[in-house]
């Protein structure tokens, strides 16, 4: 299994889906249902008793993370989840709009931690004992997050709890492993498909525990 960039990661997505016909609905559930696993075992391994914090983004990373709650809830888990971005500009024809609308229609409790006031109220809402999920920024990121992402970012590394990153930790740059100004530390991270360059290195201090989930990917795809 080879690493990739973010530009290779995203050439093999396409062609799954244009030359091999899988739907990336489909793509998407296999990377959530596999991040949900492996966030459950993290649970088991550090004895959380508390909630599952599942922090998405607007991207494809934050719709894994909503793949994420959905599991994590049907398996019993008190999940909460927290829109770092406007619901109102979801597009909901699109995969992450698609599983936002599941996790709502399931009535599982979303709250907003997309406005600088929301980011600085948070310190107070966030649990002892809980597991947090950073499903924030995916391997797109290239610039620093910008507030209040920023601040939402330092306020989670600040909390210390057991934390679960989907893909690679919020922050990190996918092809070097630099910190973009501020990036999670994961002890696990359950990185979809193939391991990303950006996790060797520089960025095993960000990683933790290195998981490659199956997503379902052509065997050729991942050679």
């Amino acid at each position: 299994m080879r690493w990739v960039t973010r530009e290779e990661m995203r050439e093999i997505d396409r062609r799954a889906i244009e030359e091999f016909a899988i739907p990336a609905l489909v793509l998407m559930e296999n990377a959530g249902r596999g991040a949900a696993e492996e966030a459950a075992k993290l649970c088991r391994e550090r004895s959380v008793g508390g909630p599952a914090l599942i922090f998405c983004g607007a991207g494809n990373n934050g719709g894994d993370g909503f793949v994420v709650a959905r599991h994590m809830a049907n398996a019993g888990f008190d999940v909460r989840i927290f829109c770092c971005f406007d619901r109102a500009t979801a597009d909901r024809e699109r995969e992450a709009g698609v599983n936002l609308t599941i996790c709502e229609r399931m009535g599982l409790p979303i709250r907003d931690a997309h406005t600088p006031e929301r980011v600085a109220g948070l310190g107070r809402e966030l649990p002892p004992a809980a597991l947090l999920v950073d499903a924030i920024f995916g391997i797109g990121l290239s610039q620093p997050p910008r507030e209040p992402h920023a601040t939402l970012l330092r306020l989670l590394g600040e909390a210390g709890l057991p934390t679960l990153a989907v893909d690679i930790p919020s922050g990190l740059d996918a092809n070097t492993g630099e910190a973009l100004g501020v990036a999670l530390r994961a002890d696990v991270t359950a990185t979809m498909a193939c391991p990303k360059a950006g996790l060797s290195g520089r960025g095993e201090a960000y990683a933790g525990r290195l998981v490659v989930v199956d997503i379902g990917l052509p065997a050729c795809l991942r050679e």
